[in-house]
């Protein structure tokens, strides 16, 4: 990798040149905290590898019959999950030159600022190539230090948008690919709405490891940043909010709950995807 020449007085002359009477700072807009609307966050970590697993839970309650013995049940043991700490930052390098003449002379020490806000832009990137990726098993990605894979596979190795997320109990696999008993994969529309419910209730519910239902209620779409189905998206939300069935002539309500909507300006590849989130699972 090559050497980064330090930012001196060479490299932005108008920050000592004393005719210039005003400077500013063009920073990127504001906006770093998306994934924190769609991504579980765990702060304070201390070990460089963490793992997570489970244990199922039980099933449900049996009779007892008289006369008989109470009915064992025992738990099953869940997938396990490695999680790699990574280390990332940027470095601006200055010289003392321009420290004293440009930017602490013009009060300027807030440009300092701009290096966390590379922080920031990366972690929301690398929250929204998940989405990006969602069928892929992996996906390389590269940096000023590089090209790295990264692996997205999930502790069953499946894929983040599979129709075989398998089961811990060897059951019909779970699916979270977008279906509603016919068509798979849709555009997003109203009926992609109500199909999105269905995946997760009518279709093949969303069982626990015991095979029982779980209660999934979802909440709330996202998209890429000015994508037509975030247009999409926002007609049937009017609608439904004013009490009329989306997309269509008809006055009556439309039977579906309001929901949230989340633009991802960091959706930059596969931006006709779009992705439905929960708010509860019991």
């Amino acid at each position: 990798m090559a050497e980064v020449i330090p930012f001196g007085v060479g490299a932005s002359p108008d920050m000592v040149d004393l005719s210039i009477q005003d400077m500013w700072i063009q920073t990127k807009p504001e906006g770093y905290d998306y994934y924190k609307r769609y991504t579980n966050v765990e702060t304070g970590i201390t070990d460089y590898y963490t793992k997570d697993s489970r244990l199922s839970g039980m099933g449900e309650a049996s009779r007892i019959l008289d006369g008989a013995a109470i009915v064992a049940e025992s738990p099953i043991q869940g997938y396990d999950k490695t999680w790699t700490q990574v280390h990332f930052g940027k470095l601006l390098r200055i010289t003392k030159m321009m420290w004293m003449f440009g930017i602490k002379k013009r009060d300027m020490q807030r440009v300092v600022t701009e290096v966390k806000k590379t922080c920031l832009l990366h972690r929301e990137t690398m929250a929204a190539d998940r989405l990006d990726q969602s069928y892929a098993g992996s996906y390389t990605r590269s940096d000023d230090s590089g090209s790295y894979t990264i692996t997205t596979t999930g502790g069953n190795g499946a894929y983040f948008v599979s129709d075989s997320q398998t089961r811990e109990d060897g059951g019909t696999a779970n699916k979270n690919e977008v279906h509603d008993g016919t068509t798979q994969n849709q555009d997003f529309a109203y009926d992609a709405v109500k199909a999105a419910h269905y995946t997760v209730s009518n279709l093949s519910p969303l069982k626990d490891a015991k095979g029982k239902p779980m209660n999934v209620n979802l909440d709330t779409f996202i998209f890429s940043k000015g994508s037509a189905a975030s247009f999409v998206a926002k007609e049937i939300l009017g609608a439904i909010k004013s009490g009329r069935k989306p997309q269509s002539a008809e006055r009556d309500g439309s039977g579906v709950s309001e929901f949230s909507i989340v633009e991802l300006p960091y959706i930059t590849t596969n931006t006709g995807y779009w992705w439905a989130n929960l708010i509860k699972l019991t």
